[in-house]
């Protein structure tokens, strides 16, 4: 819509209000994009919740695993069909060198408040 008033050229007050609703419904849309279903929001941290790891010293050779954290904080190695646990430290170390695990894949997951 243009104001007749003003030459035809500008737009009408309403045509503004449109454009400011248009505007506002925009960034509601963004914010609540950013909601879970239960209303939270990121925090802007990450837990580390699984690795895949190679060990090797090519990628046309050696064996991958993955290390996946469970629901209590602890940590499962899964070797092919044998799962053991592992500790934290364990998980730190996995930084490669020479024939040790190193991390390939890294898995996170965002904290919601």
């Amino acid at each position: 819509k243009t104001d007749e008033s003003a030459g035809g050229s500008a737009p009408s007050a309403d045509a503004e209000m449109a454009e400011a609703d248009d505007a506002a419904n925009e960034v509601a849309r963004a914010e609540a994009s950013k909601l879970k279903c239960d209303g939270t929001r990121p925090t802007g941290f990450y837990d580390l919740i699984a690795v895949l790891t190679h060990k090797g010293r090519s990628s046309d050779s050696g064996h991958y695993e993955s290390w996946v954290r469970n629901g209590d904080g602890s940590w499962t190695e899964f070797d092919d069909h044998a799962p053991s646990p592992k500790t934290a430290s364990e998980i730190l170390a996995l930084k490669g060198g020479g024939d040790h695990h190193m991390g390939y894949i890294l898995v996170y997951k965002a904290r919601y408040i």
